[in-house]
């Protein structure tokens, strides 16, 4: 079973032409490729940026937001990696600040 699992990172400030994606550690979020992460995310209220994907349910996932402009260039989120259990049913929610 998935679970839509709404992802919001805040701060992700960008550049002219940049957009935020999202991978992590399954399938659903490419398997840590960033030129086949989830994405563009939405961007209904600069700088915070919003998808929902849907998830495995139970399971503990590990994932970051990249940057990614025109030319190819990608930026990785800072820090550690996130980690997050999705839920077992209804829908899930991760709310985070963009790490320089």
């Amino acid at each position: 079973m998935k679970i839509p699992v709404r992802f919001t990172v805040n701060g992700a400030n960008t550049a002219w032409g940049q957009n935020v994606y999202l991978c992590g550690n399954t399938g659903e979020l490419a398997y840590w490729s960033a030129a086949e992460a989830v994405g563009p995310l939405p961007c209904p209220n600069y700088p915070s940026w919003t998808i929902t994907v849907d998830l495995p349910a139970g399971q503990t996932i590990e994932f970051k937001a990249i940057k990614k402009d025109a030319d190819g260039k990608i930026v990785w989120e800072g820090g550690n990696n996130h980690v997050y259990t999705v839920p077992t049913s209804g829908n899930g929610n991760v709310q985070w600040t963009w790490a320089n």
